[in-house]
């Protein structure tokens, strides 16, 4: 409640009294306890306003503590932030930039600092390189059976050969178009 509205409710107690007074044929109080009357009036205002004040003063310092507490969390959640949004962002590297001359020598040179977002890139590289050398060791089963593949379309391309020298009647759906 405001200053204001505080002394309507004071003054409006003030007039019931009068008028309880009235009705049950009392007297009217006289000047003196009017003068008493204001002054306990005057009193729970200085009550009320002392009252006001220490509210406010913990409200400040209620305020204080948000400020200070917000201050304190804001780098780090700004931290956060700016490392999940360079995560994203982050290009993709070349293969020859992780992967060294012999499959045996390749190694992931982690960042030197230690920070949270050093270890987040770091953990990150790992996958990075272990999906690369995955790729590099099927590629390379890939190219060592080719060989072998190659060997068996020949034997085949030498069989289908051998079939259409004989003459024999083959079904227009196996002739070449």
């Amino acid at each position: 409640m405001r200053k204001g509205e505080r002394r309507r409710e004071r003054v409006a107690m003030a007039s019931e009294r009068q008028r309880e007074t009235i009705s049950l044929g009392k007297r009217r109080p006289e000047a003196g306890s009017r003068v008493e009357d204001e002054a306990e009036v005057v009193e729970n205002e200085e009550e009320d306003e002392n009252g006001d004040i220490q509210e406010l003063e913990r409200e400040v310092s209620e305020m204080g503590r948000r400020i200070l507490d917000a201050r304190r969390s804001i780098p780090d959640r700004l931290l956060e932030a700016l490392s999940s949004s360079l995560l994203t962002q982050r290009p993709v590297l070349p293969p020859q930039a992780l992967i060294g001359t012999d499959a045996g020598t390749t190694e992931l040179q982690a960042p030197s600092s230690e920070s949270n977002w050093g270890n987040v890139l770091a953990n990150a590289d790992q996958r990075l390189l272990e999906k690369l050398l995955v790729l590099r060791a099927k590629t390379e089963t890939n190219i060592s059976t080719m060989p072998v593949i190659l060997k068996r379309i020949n034997d085949c391309i030498v069989k289908i050969e051998e079939l259409e020298k004989c003459h024999v009647n083959v079904h227009p759906v196996f002739n070449k178009k």
